[in-house]
């Protein structure tokens, strides 16, 4: 008994309470067990206890028609007992039941003592959303407190003689863009930092202040490679140190850890990569700093933050990533006359875990295409690999001379998608209109989006083909509220881009396109919809939580595989969630279903063929 309530513990509502309600429930709750068929209590009838499933399958039936389904760790009959109605359903057990029984009146004391655990009965949808995901808060933390230094974390070295003269070392760091120097001296190291240059300053003249060697802090405190990061945090802040040397197993410098950085890792670590990406001087560094996006991500879920906010940080990092690819790949003489840009998920700010990749590049009209055009563009997407971005299966990507070309060029693509519609030229139009400048020229990608709204304005009969991909794909909720899968392939499975995102992002661009709306992230262009009276607010804000709903299932699914190393896709479970979650998506699938009826009456879609 004591062991499954310690499981209860860590679901909710349970998870809101502290240790002595749970004594009242060792005490009077029971375990119980049911066998198929078992009728728990028949509608109408007032209920007497809680019941919370640790086994077993219970349906919820209203005159034979089938409302709703529990599994492990479900809870019902909550509000029937609290507001002392009758059952408003038939609960049968359709697989053998092992269940936690509750009497209602240590419920009742519970709800009454506790009334946050009260009020979750009675949440929305979306409240409950969020109380899902704090009560994620301490995973993370155990995984920070067992972290260790690596080789990841460290600034390059900035190594100088002891003899070297104060203002000469200060230039070698300032052109090394470091921000400490380790001094070498005849027996070991010591280390300069810019306190000491304030006290060589202040006191140049006073103390004949000449070689680095007479301001450096010696001997310096230093720590070996896989020491606990929790450790380094606690030694740095007993001495007052920001910049800490590290070395290997043999006694020799790896690198200098630097305290802003430690503090990041135990934040959310986005600070550590964007000063880590735009340091970085070759592709091995910048490949290395991009390479904790997914841990900074997976802390971040677990501390509850919405999907959106992760997206937006992710979004910048990756643009500072995609910067400093630019500078380092694609020639200078090239910068002034091309644009780079992200498109698709990327380019509306809305990709979290590395997906694909799809970027394009925009060359000036009147500037000659240099000769070794694919050996760069292969070394750019070489890069990406490298850095963890699966290549676009649809290759919209910078090596395909597709998306690598001039602004006439791009500007046929568009006149051909006006005068010869084709469902190709919808989606590379989707694609197109969803995309940022990431590196080079702005006003080049500026040109052609300027161009396509200016067709949209000549042509806006052709916005009724364009969303009319909506209907590509069946809603995965069926007939009674169930969920239905539509692919073999993975049974107990939706695919949550498709069936529910694509819907939903793909309605908002074809309103906004109608509207003239130049912003690319969905929520955005939402809110832009409801500014310009097309929506209410609560539609706007029903349909922006629906999309929070969707990503946050979608990104919780990635990181388990991404956890688990599996290939990242967009299918979630829809056994392997719990009941909560399960009302939580069907309630954004009844939102996108709604949404796909409005777009429907708006385009006039039943007329067209």
């Amino acid at each position: 008994m004591i062991a499954l309530l310690e499981t209860l513990k860590s679901n909710l509502p349970f998870s809101l309470l502290q240790n002595t309600p749970f004594l009242l429930i060792e005490r009077t709750a029971q375990i119980a067990y049911y066998p198929n068929g078992t009728s728990l209590i028949n509608r109408s009838a007032i209920a007497n206890k809680l019941f919370v499933i640790i086994k077993g399958i219970v349906e919820a039936r209203e005159d034979e028609e089938l409302i709703d389904i529990y599994h492990s760790n479900d809870i019902f009959l909550g509000i029937e007992l609290i507001k002392n109605e009758p059952s408003k359903y038939d609960y049968i057990v359709t697989e053998e039941l092992i269940c936690y029984e509750i009497p209602m009146d240590t419920f009742l004391k519970l709800c009454n003592d506790n009334q946050e655990f009260k009020s979750y009965f009675f949440s929305t949808i979306v409240e409950r959303m969020e109380m899902l995901k704090e009560k994620n808060d301490y995973s993370s933390m155990s995984d920070l407190l067992i972290a260790r230094v690596d080789e990841t974390l460290l600034h390059k070295i900035c190594e100088v003689e002891a003899e070297m003269p104060i203002i000469e070392a200060l230039q070698f760091m300032e052109n090394s863009n470091s921000t400490s120097l380790l001094i070498k001296n005849e027996n070991g190291y010591g280390i300069v930092t810019d306190a000491d240059f304030r006290h060589y300053i202040l006191y140049k003249e006073e103390k004949n202040l000449k070689t680095i060697s007479q301001i450096q802090t010696y001997p310096m405190i230093s720590i070996n490679k896989g020491e606990l990061l929790f450790n380094i945090l606690l030694l740095m802040t007993e001495n007052s140190i920001k910049y800490l040397p590290v070395l290997d197993e043999n006694n020799q410098l790896l690198g200098v850890l630097e305290l802003i950085d430690l503090l990041s890792f135990f934040s959310n670590q986005s600070h550590l990569i964007t000063v880590q990406i735009a340091k970085a001087q070759s592709l091995d560094t910048l490949i290395l700093a991009s390479s904790r996006v997914e841990v900074m991500v997976d802390a971040l879920y677990s501390k509850g933050v919405k999907s959106r906010y992760i997206a937006k940080l992710v979004s910048e990092i990756n643009r500072k990533m995609y910067l400093k690819l630019f500078e380092l790949i694609i020639p200078t003489s090239w910068h002034n006359h091309c644009g780079f840009i992200v498109l698709g998920s990327e380019g509306r700010s809305e990709q979290i875990l590395r997906t694909d990749q799809d970027n394009a590049l925009i060359f000036e009209d009147n500037f000659i295409i240099p000769d070794d055009i694919k050996e760069v563009t292969n070394k750019f997407i070489e890069t990406l690999d490298k850095i963890g971005f699966p290549r676009c299966e649809g290759n919209i990507m910078i090596i395909n001379p597709q998306w690598c070309k001039s602004v006439s060029a791009y500007k046929k693509d568009i006149d051909n998608w006006f005068d010869k519609p084709s469902m190709e030229g919808f989606m590379d139009m989707a694609i197109f209109v969803d995309s940022i400048t990431a590196g080079g020229n702005n006003y080049l990608h500026t040109q052609l989006l300027t161009y396509i709204m200016d067709k949209i304005k000549e042509h806006k009969e052709i916005l009724r083909h364009f969303v009319k991909a909506i209907d590509n794909f069946d809603s995965p909720l069926g007939i009674f509220s169930q969920f239905v899968s539509h692919d073999k392939a993975h049974k107990n499975e939706i695919d949550i881009k498709k069936s529910a995102l694509f819907p939903l992002v793909h309605g908002v661009r074809s309103l906004s396109l109608e509207y003239g709306i130049r912003e690319s992230n969905t929520t955005l262009r939402i809110k832009e919809l409801n500014n310009r009276g097309f929506m209410n607010k609560k539609d706007a804000t029903n349909l922006m939580e629906a999309l929070e709903v969707i990503n946050t299932l979608r990104v919780q699914s990635q990181l388990k595989q991404w956890r688990r190393g599996d290939k990242i896709d967009n299918y979630i479970s829809v056994v392997n969630i719990g009941n909560l979650e399960k009302d939580i998506l069907k309630e954004a699938l009844k939102t996108i279903n709604k949404f796909k009826k409005l777009l429907s009456y708006h385009f006039h879609l039943n007329t067209v063929s």
